[in-house]
């Protein structure tokens, strides 16, 4: 038989491991809207080091890091969408409705963007 304290040894090993795990899998998972943002930026940083590889390289470092996603994470996001046409859909919308507001801006400095 097990002794009382190899049984609340167990639990708590037990305890902590799901702990982990559900921190570890809450951190990994990227909202939709850090997704639209952090795209939004790779995207503008696509454009704007276009002709400057290692300048763009950095950039997408740096925009990873600043948001504390990897690109690993990015993958496994778009994944997981493609598998549902209509949240991909969705997503697209936002993030051309996003990049609609930032142009108007450009535009018309006057209008209100939210700011990343």
């Amino acid at each position: 038989m097990f002794s009382r304290y190899k049984v609340i040894l167990i639990l708590f090993i037990l305890t902590l491991l799901t702990l982990i795990l559900i921190f570890s899998f809450r951190h990994s998972v990227m909202s939709e809207d850090k997704f639209v943002e952090v795209y939004i930026q790779l995207s503008i940083a696509q454009e704007k080091f276009r002709n400057n590889p290692e300048k763009l390289v950095a950039e997408r470092k740096k925009i990873f890091s600043e948001n504390k996603f990897s690109r690993k994470e990015m993958d496994r996001f778009l994944k997981s969408y493609k598998k549902n046409p209509e949240k991909w859909v969705k997503l697209w919308e936002r993030i051309n409705q996003r990049l609609s507001e930032l142009i108007e801006s450009k535009r018309n400095p006057q209008s209100k963007v939210k700011a990343f």
